[in-house]
């Protein structure tokens, strides 16, 4: 079996397309037209993430790194007024996906633990994400060290919107980053010795739009 992980670009968009369409079509907690997942510019301005078994795509998920906080509260929809001094760039986490015939094999966690090698190796401060209540992550999240914060506007765009609570959640690379990655390490261990990355992290690029 050939398992790995690799950054994709815009050539591996209908994979990741199909793979987002599929397993958000049964995600709860949330209202979402699809056709919001396909792949844009922003995708290709950020880092895609993809697990690959035997040539098939069966995880993904998509980091951008955002230099100014005004796009970073258009992106989460919301102002950033929480009790969190937040230093730029960020790394934000989002587009999470696995198939369900995978999805007990802790392949989030596995992407995840690559997605903070990531920050650690550009030296990204701070890692985000955003999600409804009631995620699968959330447990672990905490454990890992991230803060949580809870959005109460919620999402309301016309393409997508909150049927429950929304957090956002926001991980000190600096003082709990080797934490975290100790974290990733001791529960997705048998994940993270058959995926691994190939070849070197890629060089720094930034988003700049929705």
């Amino acid at each position: 079996m050939n398992t790995h992980i690799k950054f994709v670009g815009a050539e591996h968009s209908e994979q990741i397309n199909a793979i987002r369409m599929q397993e958000y079509a049964q995600a709860s907690g949330f209202d979402l037209d699809l056709k919001t997942l396909e792949w844009k510019q922003s995708d290709s301005d950020s880092f895609v993430m993809a697990a690959e078994q035997d040539g098939a795509v069966i995880s993904t998920m998509r980091g951008e790194v955002i230099s100014e906080q005004s796009l970073l509260e258009k992106k989460l929809e919301c102002t950033w007024n929480f009790p969190l001094q937040l230093e730029f760039p960020i790394l934000l986490l989002s587009r999470a996906a696995t198939l369900s015939s995978h999805r007990s094999s802790g392949m989030n966690l596995v992407l995840r633990y690559w997605f903070l090698k990531l920050a650690e190796f550009h030296q990204i401060p701070f890692v985000l994400g955003t999600f409804v209540s009631g995620s699968p992550r959330e447990q672990s999240l905490r454990e890992m060290g991230y803060e949580f914060f809870e959005n109460k506007e919620g999402w309301k765009q016309s393409t997508y919107r909150s049927l429950r609570p929304v957090y956002v959640v926001a991980l000190d690379m600096r003082n709990k980053g080797v934490h975290a990655l100790n974290y990733c390490l001791k529960r997705a261990d048998v994940g993270l010795r058959n995926f691994s990355v190939q070849g070197e992290f890629p060089t720094m690029k930034y988003v700049r739009g929705l």
